[in-house]
């Protein structure tokens, strides 16, 4: 199902995306991968993403200021953004407030098209809370 570019780039904007998952890290305590897997929280609790807020379009070319704010939970000491195997940190500004501003490298035709852009906050105890926003990639 393909979603009007209106829909996409509302989203984008917006911080509106799929629901939160968490993944435990297998750097993790046995008893932080033990509590997850039972559905209990971690020592320093289950890891929030509160806000995206994406300041560019979803359209990104060569060039492109990519600029986005996350707000998370206190327990969260890393984010990043990731589009396959390509991560770029966020720089940490306050407890839980996050920012990222990255210029678009020109990358090769098979980088062309629709890829899901991944926020992703890792808590102090190993544990990663996700969402996934749609983005395509274009020459000019």
């Amino acid at each position: 199902m393909r979603l009007p570019l209106i829909v996409l780039l509302a989203a984008l904007l917006t911080g509106i995306a799929g629901a939160e998952s968490y993944v435990v890290s297998p750097q993790a305590s046995d008893a932080t991968k033990a509590a997850v897997a039972a559905g209990q929280p971690p020592e320093h609790g289950f890891p929030e993403i509160h806000d995206v807020r994406f300041t560019s379009s979803a359209q990104l070319h060569p060039g492109t200021n990519l600029q986005a704010t996350v707000a998370t939970s206190p327990n969260i000491n890393h984010v990043e953004a990731r589009v396959k195997y390509w991560n770029v940190i966020f720089v940490q500004t306050a407890p839980g407030k996050f920012v990222l501003s990255y210029r678009v490298p020109m990358l090769p035709p098979a980088a062309l098209g629709h890829w899901d852009l991944e926020v992703i906050a890792r808590s102090v105890d190993g544990v990663e809370a996700k969402r996934t926003f749609p983005v395509t990639y274009h020459y000019f």
